[in-house]
């Protein structure tokens, strides 16, 4: 793990970024095996809710406006669904038995994946797990996080993913770092390198890369591109961990004709 070289010097901007942080947002991801939609329990994302229903019918509504299923109403009594550790989202009656539905064929056993509601409406399982921080810590609850960086999105200096207490920041002085409680706990060390407002872009080739503010230079790289042009997610997590997941494995293709990314812009590849 990266240590800072003087951690005095960085826990001033994290108090600072606090004023330009993007706005919250409602919880909308599944972990492997941590997380299970009961009935009743829903993921959300603006107007957009995917519910796992008393009738055992998983269904994503846009403003309760039906959009899809898993088409499994009443195949139970009561069911809840999960995110399996091969990539699977499973559905299971409560009572026990077999499967009922399940999204996609086994990707790699006991992997990390996630299941991303997204800002586009689309229901997503990404993985498995690419790169991490290796910044873990104490699981925190956050029931409004902004914390997911999506395929082509940029956050640019003075902004930050945050869950809980902990924040992964795009700082001025283009050095990014993980808080925790304001305190730095892993950063880049690409402070002091003659740049300014840099930025950090979630590539469509899987890397993780801050870049000069015009775009010119790689200051840091996560090293995980491969070449090609898909889909990945970097997540700031509830146990701290900050991860690139991808590429995607399954997707409902429920894609809204349109939707707005909360203070999170896009820019072109560079």
């Amino acid at each position: 793990m990266a240590k800072p070289q003087s951690l005095a010097l960085l826990i001033l901007p994290a108090l600072l970024l606090g004023l330009f942080s993007p706005s919250c947002q409602s919880k909308n991801i599944l972990y492997r095996e941590d997380d299970t939609l009961y009935a009743g329990y829903s993921l959300t994302q603006n107007n957009y809710r995917l519910t796992m229903q008393a009738d055992c019918n998983l269904v994503l509504y846009d403003n309760g406006k039906h959009i899809w299923s898993s088409d499994t109403k009443n195949d139970a009594h009561a069911c809840h669904a999960t995110l399996k550790s091969d990539g699977r989202l499973v559905i299971y009656p409560d009572t026990g038995g077999s499967t009922i539905w399940e999204s996609n064929k086994p990707g790699d056993a006991d992997a990390d994946y996630v299941l991303v509601l997204q800002v586009d409406r689309n229901v997503v399982i990404y993985g498995p797990a690419k790169w991490a921080s290796d910044t873990k810590s104490t699981t925190a609850n956050d029931a409004n996080p902004n914390h997911i960086l999506g395929t082509d999105e940029i956050l640019y200096a003075e902004h930050s993913l945050t869950y809980a207490h902990y924040t992964l920041a795009m700082q001025v002085d283009c050095n990014l770092v993980v808080y925790d409680k304001g305190n730095a706990v892993w950063h880049t060390n690409t402070a002091g390198k003659g740049y300014r407002d840099c930025y950090l872009k979630m590539q469509s080739d899987g890397d993780l890369v801050v870049y000069s503010k015009d775009g010119k230079h790689r200051l840091w790289t996560s090293h995980t591109g491969d070449g090609g042009h898909k889909n990945y997610e970097l997540v700031l997590q509830p146990n701290r961990n900050v991860v690139i997941y991808g590429p995607a494995i399954w997707q409902a293709n429920t894609h809204a004709v349109s939707s707005t990314i909360n203070d999170i812009e896009m820019v072109t590849e560079v």
